[in-house]
């Protein structure tokens, strides 16, 4: 585990202050300090490598036999070495293969605001409806969500780099209908 220090005096701000819910007085300077540590923080690590297997009796991790297990999976109950054991939150194991098959909230309840002001924008336009209402609404999600957090992988921005693009083509559009169709078409004509 590690420590903090004081900004002011660099003195250890000991654990019994960390967390509070006030700021406390440091223990050398007697400045007002306030300690959040995430709780993560507090976990001992984990080993930066895993340990080999040494004697027969050891248990050995289900993917490299010849690394001793250090957990199982809560799932399908393989034993684990310190480089497939997956935090599952709660004090959880999971292996690789069961993590990717779980149906973790956190992975899928994230939206891809990207895809939704692409399918915003391109919908309309290829189901002849009119962009009024959709093309607001695809500049909405593409500028409140432009640095939203992606889901599990990481995506590049270019859906909303075309979202914009489109949009503007298309309030483009709008403003031709009508500065220049309406007026042609009811017979007022444009003067120039």
């Amino acid at each position: 585990m590690g420590y903090v220090v004081c900004g002011a005096c660099s003195a250890r701000i000991p654990p019994t202050n960390w967390n509070q819910e006030f700021a406390l007085p440091c223990p050398m300077c007697s400045r007002e300090v306030a300690v959040t540590v995430f709780p993560v923080a507090l976990r001992p690590p984990k080993p930066a490598l895993p340990e080999r297997v040494v004697t027969g009796e050891e248990a050995s991790c289900y993917n490299h036999a010849a690394n001793r297990a250090v957990a199982h999976c809560d799932a399908c109950g393989r034993f684990l070495c310190a480089l497939c054991d997956l935090d599952a939150g709660a004090g959880g194991h999971l292996c690789p293969t069961c993590f990717e098959r779980q149906e973790t909230p956190a992975l899928h309840e994230r939206v891809n605001y990207d895809s939704v002001a692409l399918g915003l924008v391109t919908l309309p336009m290829l189901l002849c409806w009119l962009p009024i209402v959709t093309t607001p609404a695809a500049l909405f999600f593409a500028f409140k969500f432009w640095n939203a957090p992606s889901p599990v992988f990481p995506r590049s921005r270019w859906r909303l780099w075309l979202t914009l693009f489109i949009a503007a083509l298309q309030v483009a559009a709008v403003i031709w209908i009508v500065a220049w169709v309406i007026p042609l078409t009811s017979g007022r004509g444009v003067t120039r």
